[in-house]
């Protein structure tokens, strides 16, 4: 089967007919005035209202106990964060997708290829939220109920209950989407790099959107290992945020590196066939020397030009960029502070 950027040549069915949509949450922060960042702020305000107003007039009854409030404000800053993360991972993917198409001079269906970033099959979607929530919000709903209660049991449920059980719904289904948005892009983005017929070595500004794409993808996700880790406050999600941790990790890890795969691979075909050029001069510049003509190749700048490309990364990006994404890796260990600050606004709130 051979491949032509984003389009599988070869197959009974072209991939860019099929019935591909815009994600409603996409929909959503599109259609909103701002940028993310602003959005997602104004939708935890507006859930921390709706929140606090409703218990004010439902739920103030004193049958809730601290942690429950504690958990049910964090999981409204997580499905805030959740939703926005998402929204975001899909506008860079359509930029970064923009931005690479303009890299590839010949690429085919150019406007459709575009046009499918950041879009998915209307099916897919759904099955991965009640995917999401039977395997993680089932799981951990059962794992972190305290004592001989039913988690399940709705009429025992207090206001604070409610909302965990809400909020829980919704902010697994945009980690379902999160997780498979950021394989399905980063996959795809990859591929698109096969469109690229050849590649200069020593100019790689062209394909920067992409190495910026990866670190985006991994802040992304660091950022929601912090968010949960705001849970840390009560001691019953331990487990389970250890179980993030670590797969989410790994998740960044991937979302640095899977857009840079097929660049990858051009970049190291086109350092193999700079190295194979220099050995070729190198023997001509060889013989011309035994012969005696004086006529020929430099060795010495041919060598300077050989060492100069062998030095070069197989990965089209610098010390700096490992650096940062080391860093990225830190900044969970900052919300077990958020946590602690969490938990005594919460505490001030009921004094």
């Amino acid at each position: 089967m051979n491949h032509r950027g984003d389009i599988e040549t070869g197959s009974s069915t072209n991939s860019l007919d099929k019935p591909y949509i815009t994600p409603w949450t996409l929909k959503a922060y599109d259609a909103l005035p701002g940028n993310p960042l602003l959005i997602g702020t104004g939708f935890a305000i507006g859930l921390l209202i709706a929140f606090f107003v409703g218990r004010a007039v439902f739920g103030n009854d004193g049958s809730s106990a601290p942690d429950e409030l504690r958990v049910a404000v964090t999981q409204i800053l997580i499905t805030a964060y959740c939703a926005t993360a998402y929204a975001y991972l899909l506008m860079t993917a359509r930029g970064t997708t923009h931005a690479l198409a303009q890299a590839i001079p010949n690429l085919p269906d150019r406007p459709d290829v575009v046009d499918r970033a950041g879009k998915h099959l209307p099916w897919i979607l759904p099955s991965i939220g009640v995917v999401s929530y039977l395997i993680i919000g089932v799981g951990v709903t059962n794992a972190t109920t305290l004592g001989p209660d039913n988690p399940w049991n709705w009429q025992g449920w207090s206001y604070e209950v409610v909302w965990h059980r809400v909020t829980t719904v919704f902010f697994v289904y945009w980690i379902g989407c999160f997780n498979y948005a950021i394989v399905v892009e980063s996959a795809r983005l990859s591929r698109l790099s096969n469109g690229i017929e050849t590649l200069d070595l020593l100019d790689m500004r062209p394909y920067q959107p992409l190495i910026r794409q990866g670190l985006s993808n991994a802040l992304l996700v660091i950022g929601m290992v912090s968010v949960l880790s705001l849970l840390g406050v009560e001691s019953r999600y331990w487990a389970a945020l250890l179980g993030f941790w670590i797969a989410f990790t790994v998740l960044a890890w991937v979302g640095l590196m899977l857009p840079l795969r097929g660049i990858r691979r051009k970049f190291k075909a086109a350092k193999d066939r700079e190295l194979e050029w220099c050995r070729t001069r190198l023997s001509a510049a060889r013989d011309t020397l035994k012969s005696g003509s004086g006529e020929g190749p430099s060795i010495a700048d041919t060598l300077a030009y050989k060492t100069m490309i062998e030095d070069l990364r197989t990965w089209p990006f610098d010390n700096s960029t490992l650096i940062r994404f080391s860093l990225y890796l830190l900044i969970p260990l900052g919300s077990w502070l958020g946590g602690a600050l969490v938990e005594r606004g919460v505490d001030l709130i009921l004094s």
